[in-house]
């Protein structure tokens, strides 16, 4: 096993072992920068929208209302995940926590997520 899919694999244990004691649980900055860093969103709503996060702090948006975005993402030391986008809310930068909803699930402001192991809308 490739040392990126170990990385992977240990993130998807630990989302997975918080996700069955502590939900409801905001992720640790670690956890996070773990769990998104190569890997893609799939948020559901009215639409799906998916979110590759890339390990350099990029991220690129696919969404079948508005088309595509590009922008940046970081954690805050306190665990707050930060977005920004050329497009969306005009690029300004909105924070806030990431937490564990259970069941494979987490929600980030209001919006509500799962994470796919890497790029697989090729993003």
């Amino acid at each position: 096993m490739h040392a990126r899919n170990k990385a992977v694999a240990i993130a998807v244990i630990i989302l997975s072992m918080t996700g069955s004691a502590d939900a409801q649980v905001p992720l640790t900055a670690d956890v996070i920068k773990q769990s998104f860093a190569g890997n893609t969103g799939e948020m559901e709503g009215q639409s799906t929208v998916f979110v590759f996060w890339a390990a350099d702090g990029t991220q690129r948006m696919q969404n079948p209302r508005s088309g595509t975005d590009s922008g940046a993402w970081r954690i805050t030391p306190d665990g707050d995940f930060c977005g920004k986008w050329t497009k969306l809310r005009n690029g300004a930068e909105v924070c806030a926590p990431v937490i564990d909803l259970g069941g494979g699930y987490y929600q980030w402001g209001n919006t509500k997520f799962r994470i796919l192991l890497g790029n697989p809308k090729g993003l």
